[in-house]
């Protein structure tokens, strides 16, 4: 997990963020905050950018036809940009997620944020475990339990880095575990 100078060298030599991102903090009260982002493959600016270019392209094409007389031809295209437009919008919005898990040492919060809704859930973070159970097709989750309530998290990540979200998830509990360090390990 990248920290620090690592973190923004990553920022400033790929361009992206990595997808789980843990930070310590050293305030009076020692608190780890994970971060984890959906794995989109563009960005919202690239995604804009790229939309120009075909609308560019897409109307530089219809302007031959437009100039000789035939105008339904732009206003196919200016529809079919509208179109493209809203679904790319829709697909962008609709993979975009982030969940925020703040531990310390009385609580870890899990705060989820997607385009419908954010949701904030709270757990006492010397009893809580982390669960991974295999599901179909080896497709995996990550569960936090305690007392008896479940909480799937990281639901949107590929199996990769769910287990990366889940390790982190761990070791950042371990100093706080009432059971003992090897309990809250699979």
């Amino acid at each position: 997990m990248p920290h620090g100078l690592e973190y923004a060298a990553l920022i400033k030599k790929h361009g992206y963020r990595p997808v789980i991102d843990t930070r310590h903090s050293s305030e009076p009260r020692q608190t780890r905050v994970i971060e984890a982002r959906s794995n989109l493959s563009m960005s919202l600016d690239r995604l804009a950018a790229v939309f120009l270019g075909l609308s560019a392209v897409t109307l530089l094409v219809a302007l031959g036809p437009l100039l000789l007389g035939f105008w339904p031809i732009m206003v196919a295209a200016v529809l079919h940009l509208v179109v493209v437009g809203w679904c790319m919008r829709l697909a962008w919005r609709g993979n975009w997620a982030r969940e925020r898990m703040v531990i310390d040492r009385d609580k870890l919060t899990i705060d989820h944020f997607d385009v419908r809704q954010r949701t904030r859930t709270e757990w006492p973070s010397a009893w809580v475990r982390i669960e991974v159970e295999e599901q179909r097709m080896g497709e995996r989750q990550v569960k936090v339990t305690c007392h008896g309530r479940r909480q799937v998290i990281g639901d949107f990540l590929p199996v990769g880095e769910k287990l990366a979200l889940a390790d982190a998830l761990k070791e950042s509990l371990r100093p706080f575990d009432a059971r003992g360090e090897a309990s809250n390990y699979r």
